[in-house]
């Protein structure tokens, strides 16, 4: 369930360099690249691999990425995967920390790419699907209406029907949940990256989504250095399950020690349960929301999300709480 957010996504993608970079440091990889022959817009990236445009796609890869994997590699997945007749809208686009990350669907949904690249346009990630739907519990919603777990603005940066727009999809126990983010000016964090402090989401405000009574707290796990290790052992670091009338809300990662509830508790709507923080398996402060049929994460199933005013946040939006 972490966040798996642009300055550390490597493990996201089939294709991949070994570690993505910061700003800072992708003026130097674009350096290095061909100045020829390479893609002119990333918004190119889909037609080139279907008309077989393999040396210009190779070329606007990282040298971290085109040490993983070959241009006939590219050339063998995107022959087996792309039709004669295929077309891909983007749906989504992040840029967050100099990275940018972008999403393209076919119109029937049952093919997906996906890229994470620098500022420069060098690509780091990429992630060519087919996509896996399952209908009968997309449209089945929550029996409760749910706020959103906060005030101001926060980017999703997973949230969606497809594992392109949210990983969590692939897992049932999990497969409706969201992560958020705060951003501001471009950016999660602001000053030294090493510090939790310095990122825009911790420290935030975590609300009830709906009114309940407090099933589980777990508030005494260490939050983990930003972009460090993280903590599977305890997944969902801090962690409250609120019980809703048989629907049971589950908000992770809170930061050690801040959450102000305690089980059997009432509590309503939007009062306050704790603080963002980048505790469990997390690498960087955000806000892990779901609802599921049980009171534990690592059972039942995950539903999806009735939320207040039809919102229906898919990656990439900011919405307002």
């Amino acid at each position: 369930m972490k966040a798996k957010l642009l300055i550390c996504a490597v493990a996201l993608f089939i294709f991949t360099g070994c570690s993505l970079p910061d700003s800072q440091n992708s003026q130097s990889s674009k350096d290095s690249q061909p100045s020829a022959d390479i893609l002119e817009s990333i918004d190119l990236l889909p037609q080139a691999l279907q008309n077989e445009h393999y040396k210009q796609v190779y070329n606007t890869l990282s040298p971290d990425f085109q040490s993983q994997v070959t241009m006939k590699q590219i050339k063998e997945l995107s022959q087996s995967f792309f039709g004669a007749n295929d077309t891909f809208v983007m749906q989504s686009k992040i840029a967050v920390n100099g990275m940018r990350d972008y999403v393209w669907i076919d119109p029937s949904s049952s093919k997906g790419i996906s890229a994470v690249t620098d500022q420069n346009g060098v690509i780091w990630g990429l992630q060519i699907v087919n996509l896996s739907s399952y209908p009968a519990t997309d449209n089945d919603y929550t029996k409760q209406e749910y706020s959103l777990p906060f005030t101001g603005e926060w980017l999703t940066f997973w949230g969606g029907s497809n594992v392109l727009f949210n990983y969590h999809y692939a897992y049932e126990t999990q497969r409706y949940a969201y992560d958020f983010i705060v951003v501001e000016e471009g950016g999660s964090y602001e000053g030294d990256p090493a510090e939790n402090e310095s990122f825009h989401a911790f420290g935030r405000e975590v609300l009830a989504p709906a009114d309940g009574i407090i099933m589980e707290v777990v508030n005494d796990v260490e939050d983990n250095a930003p972009v460090g290790t993280m903590n599977e052992q305890q997944a969902a670091g801090n962690y409250i399950i609120i019980n809703h009338q048989g629907e049971y809300s589950i908000l992770a990662h809170f930061k050690q020690g801040s959450i102000s509830v305690q089980e059997g508790q009432k509590v309503k709507r939007g009062q306050t349960l704790g603080l963002a923080g980048n505790s469990g398996n997390s690498s960087e402060a955000h806000i892990h929301f779901q609802v599921s049929d049980q009171p534990s994460l690592g059972k039942g199933k995950s539903i999806r999300i009735k939320f207040k005013n039809d919102l229906d946040p898919i990656k990439g939006q900011f919405v307002e709480g």
